[in-house]
């Protein structure tokens, strides 16, 4: 399983910290439920940070796309802040790069 970490600074921005593997369909459910946790607790952005994923499947992008509309619908955004270079090439590959908000600086 990932090891999951969310951050607060006391903003209404939260950190979600993903390590390890998110490739099956539980991996990417506790993901899943982290950010959502985090955006339904009132947080204006969610900064997801995938630095230290070594290995990102379908189930991680159907995850992150599902997030992703339920944080719109309660008027919060979801940024990717840090991707491995493994997750950089996925979402290039699969064109997730149009679909989500990436912070590659």
């Amino acid at each position: 399983m990932p090891e999951i970490t969310t951050l607060s600074d006391g903003s209404l921005t939260r950190q979600v910290v993903v390590e390890g593997e998110v490739v099956d369909p539980p991996q990417a459910s506790e993901v899943y439920e982290a950010i959502c946790l985090a955006v339904k607790h009132g947080a204006k952005t969610v900064e997801v940070d995938l630095t230290g994923v070594d290995l990102f499947g379908s189930a991680g992008i159907n995850a992150l796309l599902k997030v992703r509309h339920v944080a719109e619908r309660l008027g919060c955004t979801v940024i990717v802040v840090g991707a491995s270079r493994l997750v950089r090439r996925v979402f290039e590959v699969t064109n997730l790069t149009e679909l989500l908000v990436i912070d590659e600086g």
